[in-house]
């Protein structure tokens, strides 16, 4: 038995109601549950009872308390979902860490990348040791940031958009995507003569500039083009659910 387009926005609005605020999990909850309904009403149990089992079977509860006598129905003990929700964050995690190690390995393999890399290690030897005008040092670095900042973009041209119903996905794509930024704040924390620990002289510290001025280019890159095919994926398939 199918259910109707009101019963299905209804539970649409009872995983809301559980705190399933990210749409792309929601989706996938909302598909299993609806045929797990659709199942159940077939073997002859009407919609609410169908929905109050595979209510259960999240983990969740029919009362307000675990210890109450008194029940209330689906929409009052949702802690299954929570306990849900925490697998899903670390799962999605996992998921978006290897997927950046697996781009980058696949970036410092490429033939025609590695050959790229030694190239910007030589560029940035001249440019660290010998040039001296700022402008060729701040173009430097803007060619080694611009990918990391192209990340945010995608979020701020979502929210001109109104699409502001959060995505668990590209959440955590972002996080990665921009991991790098943070690696580079500790960088300069730890090994510039002007950061908080002093732990290089100043010839030192440009050599180590040297070395890692490239990598992080790459690694900015690759963080780049990992949340763009996310951002890609998830943002068309919103825009046809929207049309459904």
């Amino acid at each position: 038995m199918k259910l109707s387009k009101e019963q299905i926005t209804y539970i649409d609005d009872y995983l809301k109601h559980h705190k399933i605020k990210y749409w792309d999990v929601r989706i996938e909850l909302l598909d299993h549950i609806v045929t797990k309904v659709e199942d159940l009403m077939h073997e002859g149990k009407n919609f609410d009872k169908a929905l109050e089992e595979v209510h259960l079977s999240f983990g969740n509860s029919l009362k307000r308390f675990w210890n109450s006598g008194i029940e209330y129905g689906v929409m009052e003990n949702g802690i299954g979902y929570e306990n849900l929700m925490d697998s899903k964050r670390r799962e999605t995690n996992r998921k978006y860490r290897v997927l950046l190690w697996k781009d980058i390995k696949a970036f410092f393999v490429e033939p025609t990348n590695f050959l790229v890399i030694l190239i910007m290690f030589f560029i940035c030897f001249k440019v660290i040791f010998y040039a001296d005008t700022k402008f060729i040092k701040y173009a430097m670095a803007a060619f080694v940031f611009i990918p990391a900042l192209a990340v945010y973009i995608y979020p701020i041209k979502m929210w001109f958009q109104k699409k502001r119903e959060k995505t668990l996905n590209l959440e955590y794509a972002l996080f990665y995507a921009g991991f790098t930024l943070t690696l580079l704040n500790l960088f300069f924390q730890l090994f510039s003569p002007k950061g908080a620990f002093h732990l290089l002289n100043e010839i030192q510290f440009k050599w180590v500039l040297v070395i890692c001025t490239p990598l992080f280019a790459g690694f900015n890159y690759c963080g780049f083009k990992m949340y763009k095919r996310t951002f890609d994926y998830y943002n068309n398939l919103y825009e046809k659910l929207q049309q459904l």
